[in-house]
């Protein structure tokens, strides 16, 4: 079972902006981030995902810094990779989650009834 990871970036604006990782993805010698924005509900614990974005990562100094893409021909390469991973993916949507917190300590999801 994998861990979720979540992370929050710091915007321009000074905001603070939370994902989902996902997936990395290598095109052209680059390295990718796929991630989902993640959103904390209203006086809930629950967490909503939302639109899925791409990162470019590099790497300076062994730290990793994370930046939009903006040219829309790297944007496209991207999608077409993105989309080539999810036809393989099998998802069941039957199967319960599994929340690792923050201890590693994990909490089953039984939000769905059976």
């Amino acid at each position: 079972m994998e861990r979720l990871e979540f992370f929050t970036i710091t915007g321009e604006d000074g905001n603070e902006y939370n994902f989902m990782f996902v997936e990395e993805l290598k095109i052209d010698d680059k390295k990718y981030w796929i991630c989902y924005e993640a959103f904390k509900e209203e006086n809930s614990e629950d967490i909503v995902l939302g639109d899925t974005v791409a990162f470019k990562v590099n790497e300076e100094k062994g730290e990793i810094f994370l930046d939009a893409v903006e040219d829309d021909k790297e944007l496209e390469k991207i999608e077409e990779e993105w989309k080539k991973v999810m036809e393989d993916v099998d998802i069941d949507e039957n199967e319960d989650f599994i929340i690792i917190d923050e201890n590693d300590e994990f909490v089953e999801d039984d939000s769905e009834e059976k």
